[in-house]
């Protein structure tokens, strides 16, 4: 069985949580996954009310798991101001309610958006910093943006507008923003992919690919298609994750690789051992995997050194048969 070599697009080191910047409304890290463009510092406007400290943590970077995408408890404003302000990123900014784009491209009332954020739920994540609402007449939906793309909502670019899975039948009333730009129909609104770079929409059928939560968040298609880690950067050698869809370079990734791989590759983040639950930003750059990325290093050689029926060390004159399926 071929070993398959771990491949990342981050180094193995975390920076202190001193260090670390994220999002006082979807609570990720500037250099996210899931689409929400750069983190912008934006001044307050109104007196800060005070709330009860919570011993919730920021993320460190490259936690992008959408189960920590906002906050499990209450905030401290102290730990979403500083003297100046707020930092958010430009797209969850942008579409959350209230916030108001000003003549000079600036923006307005985001301090208050984070602050009714501190105090609503996602109605994906259930999680608080939830800020942008279904735009249907009568809906009280709201979501993250990377958890609105997750929960399968239909977003217009132009209107800044979501619509929640119960309403997203609306979206035909759009007219063509709600075309797949392959089929130039609206078909199958709920297999509807939104590209974070452009705006357009692709059926996910039309492409061939999944539509899972974590394909969904942060998507970009074909044509806006960047590495996640130099984004944008060099144009060439771009490989695709199976899991997430996410693309990045190969001479990006630690250690970097020398060609486009012939069979289906994961990016760091999407590897899960199948038998011990390892995932694989634990585990260090260097690490192998096995089986399409779905065994750990540790666990291929439990396998191939330990009897699957005693449970017992093979003695080093006796082989283990092994099985060509597992």
């Amino acid at each position: 069985m071929d070993d398959q070599k771990s491949n990342c697009d981050e180094s193995d080191s975390e920076p202190t949580r001193e260090s670390v910047r994220a999002c006082a409304l979807c609570n990720c890290v500037e250099r996210s996954l899931h689409g929400q463009r750069e983190l912008r510092h934006f001044g307050s406007t109104s007196e800060l009310p005070t709330l009860q400290p919570t011993a919730s943590q920021l993320p460190q970077p490259g936690n992008d798991e959408l189960s920590s995408i906002g906050f499990a408890d209450t905030i401290c404003l102290s730990s979403l101001f500083d003297d100046s302000g707020c930092w958010v990123h430009h797209w969850c900014a942008m579409w959350s309610e209230g916030v108001q784009q000003k003549d000079d491209d600036g923006l307005e009332n985001v301090d208050k958006a984070v602050i009714s954020g501190t105090q609503r739920l996602c109605a994906y994540c259930k999680r608080l910093g939830a800020t942008i609402r279904c735009h249907a007449e009568g809906c009280s939906t709201f979501y993250h943006f990377p958890c609105a793309a997750a929960s399968g909502s239909f977003q217009s670019m132009k209107q800044l507008a979501l619509l929640c899975p119960q309403h997203i039948d609306k979206a035909e009333e759009l007219g063509e923003e709600s075309w797949c730009a392959v089929c130039d129909s609206a078909g199958e609104l709920t297999d509807l992919l939104f590209c974070t770079g452009c705006g357009l929409h692709y059926h996910a059928a039309c492409l061939e690919i999944g539509a899972t939560p974590i394909q969904r968040a942060g998507w970009q298609c074909p044509e806006c298609k960047v590495c996640q880690t130099c984004q944008p950067g060099e144009d060439s050698k771009m490989l695709v994750c199976d899991a997430c869809d996410k693309g990045y370079h190969t001479f990006c990734l630690q250690p970097a690789m020398d060609s486009l791989p012939t069979d289906p590759w994961k990016c760091r983040r999407c590897r899960v051992c199948m038998e011990c639950g390892i995932r694989g930003l634990v585990l260090p750059g260097s690490a192998q995997w096995f089986d399409n990325y779905a065994v750990c290093e540790a666990c291929q050689r439990q396998r191939t050194t330990v009897c699957g029926v005693c449970g017992k060390a093979a003695h080093p004159s006796v082989a283990l048969q092994c099985c060509t399926l597992c």
